[in-house]
């Protein structure tokens, strides 16, 4: 079975699971994901506001939305669930990372520049998103 096949069929097992027990978030969240990585970004967005009706400060979701936000173009959305997905959790370099990307396709050069520059403070120094962190910044 291709991996499309796979995914379409765990999205409809999913879909099953929740019409089971509509409140069950690590099941929304995992059915959210599947939409995302086939390119369903409006049905997964749905997912994961799903999921903060329910947890409000579910950061993870939170932090999903935005990106799907500023992957269907709506940065203004994209930055208000980014940096309320920063505020929930500090530490997380990837998520100040990505509230760079938004602020900087928003035009926003200097709050990007911030926001990288954060990113960096709480990467350790071999980590994954390092590079991608110098790169932006450098682009600011």
């Amino acid at each position: 079975m291709a991996e499309q096949e796979k995914i379409e069929s765990r999205i409809l097992e999913l879909s099953q699971a929740i019409e089971n027990d509509p409140t069950n978030t690590d099941t929304l969240y995992e059915l959210g994901r599947a939409l995302e990585s086939i390119g369903r970004f409006e049905e997964a967005l749905s997912r994961f506001e799903s999921i903060v009706l329910l947890e409000p400060e579910d950061h993870e979701s939170i932090h999903a939305i935005g990106i799907l936000n500023l992957q269907l173009g709506r940065n203004s959305a994209a930055i208000l669930s980014l940096r309320k997905a920063t505020e929930l959790w500090e530490n997380q370099p990837d998520y100040f990372a990505d509230l760079g990307d938004a602020l900087y396709s928003s035009g926003n050069v200097q709050g990007a520049k911030d926001a990288y520059e954060t990113a960096q403070s709480l990467a350790l120094p071999n980590e994954e998103i390092c590079e991608r962190i110098r790169t932006a910044l450098m682009k600011c």
